[in-house]
């Protein structure tokens, strides 16, 4: 155990904060500290004991402070001492009389008498307070800021000789650099370098040239003449001045821009995984695109794009605790089915993709205190459910700063490196290049395929991946844990996690889980394009209510990843009832709602299709009826006209004659078949559709006998 005194800093791995020790009471039973986080100089009461229980559980952590001031009297100037001393003479009583100053209401009396007394504002005495405190409690600590005082290279104190390398041509003198020459390059550097135009140098200085040190040119007054050589900087010169007054920060911030800057340029001191407690204080969850084409289930001539993976990793083991792969892009819809996998039985989960595992193989059910990502989705209000029902807090990082959730970023890398490269379908990079083959049609996987491997690739980092990359810290090292994310995971869980929470997975998924309206019908409770039943909506009649009067809706969650049910939710006393789908919808059991919509938006193309070739058949139908009907009224012009009596009266007498005239007919066309069946060389040509028929029939019973 640390000792705790005067000027330690006690770091608090749950909350983030670090408290600076500035008195601890005789006996050793309470303390004050202060806040290195806060700017309202309230220090804080703490019990000793606490600090010390904290300690042992991994909850605190006890280290030097290194920020306490420690200029000699030998360098600071005459005003920084005078300015320190007038200081210390108006704020000594008052920082001296402890613990009476650690207390709200007589450090306000005391505060506000110094300020009576010495004319001043009572904020400049809490700025005095606070950085008395900040910087170790010494008399120091009231020194003002100042500069560096120290030099950058060599200065010209008049003299007409040139400083630095001579030139390389002979006879030639070199420009001497004068106060107004570094105030030009500086001109420049501002104007056409520190900023995201990205010029060069050598075009920098082209530039500082031109607009410096020219004329006009006489002859051409649209183009401009240099000064004569003597009276030309060199680049060499300004290349120096440049590495001698740029700051490298400025410089990536400006040309760069500061979002690029923070993920790519600036110094990298900490650790996304310092301070941790164990599995549990802190999971980080991201998507990315998986580089692979993906075939339908449906049918595995249609290419369905690339995934969607989702990974939820815990900070402290690496260990990946939930997942899920997809089709739509980054939304919560997406991150929640990888939430919902990540406090689900992974025994049962592996079993729906045919793969046998036991429960040590992936033991990983819980809910975390802290849940990172990257805003989104998970600044979204479906997020709120998790606060408000399962009570994780939600962090996010700033946009473009995936750096600081680096520990899954650096699962993607391993997945897409180590196991989709090996795959039919993978994109290479070769692929947008002008004769470059085309990877999609090398496709074979569908998605369930596809992550059944995936399952198979998180199953292998998690057992078996080394992790010689990561730090280990002085108790594990002690403990001889290897850097395997399943042992770091079970030596956490023994030995310092209390952030592991456990949850019903059907109250996590009901937390997670979008609402939508769904309609009662007298075919079902439509949904998506889907039917579906309940015991309930059988019991109370929905249906029949339904096709008897109006249909209603009401309200449902669903999982995207499987729309083999749905829950309908009561409004009057807060409970849900399981809804699954009918029978003859059965086909959509177990497909996610990519697919099934997917599925359906074919069906429609290809119901349009349909549509259109049988509106095209049913036009040229239309047409060849006109035509017949045309020769009738061409043949009914000629004949004689009978009135409406005479045409009525005899329509049974007509109706007997056509009948009698029919079976003439069929009968000789009856006897020209048998006869074109015994003798073939008739042509076919040469008869009627009916004979034809006909003489067909009577072959093939010809054959038969």
């Amino acid at each position: 155990m640390s000792d705790i005194c005067v000027n330690k800093v006690i770091s608090d791995f749950e909350s983030g904060a670090q408290y600076l020790v500035l008195w601890i009471a005789p006996g050793n039973e309470y303390g004050y500290w202060y806040d290195l986080n806060s700017r309202s100089c309230k220090p804080a009461r703490f019990e000793l004991d606490n600090v010390v229980t904290g300690e042992s559980s991994w909850k605190y952590e006890i280290a030097d402070y290194s920020s306490v001031i420690y200029h000699s009297e030998r360098t600071i100037t005459e005003t920084e001492r005078v300015h320190r001393d007038r200081i210390w003479v108006m704020m000594q009583a008052a920082v001296e009389s402890e613990p009476e100053i650690y207390e709200s209401r007589t450090r306000f009396k005391m505060l506000r008498m110094i300020a009576k007394e010495s004319h001043t504002s009572p904020n400049n005495l809490y700025r005095y307070l606070d950085k008395y405190w900040r910087y170790g409690k010494t008399k120091n600590a009231f020194i003002p800021s100042f500069q560096n005082r120290g030099g950058k290279g060599r200065t010209r104190n008049g003299g007409d000789k040139k400083i630095g390398r001579n030139p390389y041509d002979d006879g030639a003198v070199g420009k001497i650099l004068t106060k107004k020459d570094q105030e030009n390059f500086a001109c420049a550097v501002k104007t056409y370098y520190l900023n995201r135009n990205k010029f060069t140098f050598t075009a920098v200085y082209e530039k500082l040239l031109e607009d410096f040190y020219s004329t006009k040119n006489k002859d051409n007054p649209e183009q401009k003449k240099l000064l004569p050589p003597d009276e030309l900087p060199s680049i060499r010169q300004f290349r120096y001045w440049y590495s001698r007054n740029c700051d490298i920060t400025t410089e990536q911030k400006k040309r760069d821009g500061a979002r690029e800057f923070e993920l790519t340029g600036r110094s990298v001191l900490g650790r996304s995984d310092y301070g941790l407690m164990g599995p549990g204080a802190q999971f980080q969850i991201d998507a990315t695109v998986g580089d692979i084409y993906l075939l339908s289930q449906f049918d595995h001539n249609s290419l369905i794009g690339r995934p969607v993976m989702y990974f939820v990793v815990d900070a402290f083991s690496r260990m990946i605790t939930g997942m899920s792969i997809g089709l739509e892009g980054p939304s919560w819809r997406s991150a929640m089915t990888a939430i919902v996998n990540m406090a689900a039985d992974k025994v049962a989960y592996c079993r729906e993709y045919g793969i046998e595992i036991t429960d040590s193989e992936w033991p990983c059910r819980h809910v975390p205190s802290v849940l990172r990502g990257d805003r989104g989705e998970m600044e979204s209000k479906n997020a709120d459910n998790l606060v408000n029902m399962l009570g994780i807090r939600i962090e996010n990082t700033p946009p473009y700063r995936a750096d600081l959730k680096g520990i899954i970023e650096q699962q993607f890398c391993l997945i897409n490196t180590n196991c989709i490269a090996m795959l039919p379908g993978n994109v290479k990079p070769d692929m947008s290049k002008r004769g470059g083959h085309d990877y999609r049609l090398d496709a074979k996987l569908d998605i369930r395929q596809f992550t059944r491997i995936i399952i198979k690739c998180v199953l292998y980092y998690n057992n078996h991946h080394f992790m010689d990359y990561i730090e280990l810290s002085e108790a594990l090292i002690r403990g001889q844990v290897e850097a395997i994310p399943i042992k770091l995971w079970n030596w956490g869980i023994r030995n310092c996690s209390g952030a592991l929470r456990s949850f019903p997975e059907e109250q996590v998924r009901l937390a997670v889980m979008p609402t939508d309206k769904a309609s009662i019908t007298g075919k079902g409770i439509r949904f998506k394009g889907l039917f579906y039943s309940s015991d309930r909506a059988v019991r109370e009649a929905w249906f029949e209510k339904a096709r008897a009067k109006k249909t209603w809706q009401v309200t449902v969650s669903y999982d995207p990843r499987d729309m083999a049910a749905i829950y309908v939710w009561n409004n009057d006393d807060k409970v849900y009832d399981v809804c699954a789908l009918l029978d003859w919808n059965s086909k959509n059991a177990g497909k996610c709602l990519d697919e099934i919509i997917y599925e359906q938006r074919k069906e429609k193309i290809g119901a349009k299709q349909f549509k259109a070739a049988e509106t095209e058949a049913k036009v040229n139908l239309n047409a060849e009826i006109d035509a017949i009907v045309n020769e009738a009224q061409d043949m009914s012009k000629d004949l004689p006209q009978k009135n409406k009596q005479e045409r009525v009266t005899q329509i049974k007498e007509n109706r007997r004659r056509e009948r009698e005239s029919l079976q003439t007919t069929a009968a000789a066309d009856i006897e020209n078949a048998a006869a074109a069946a015994a003798n073939p060389t008739v042509a076919d040509n040469e008869m009627s559709p009916v004979l034809r028929m006909i003489k067909q029939k009577m072959e093939e019973r010809l054959k038969h006998d």
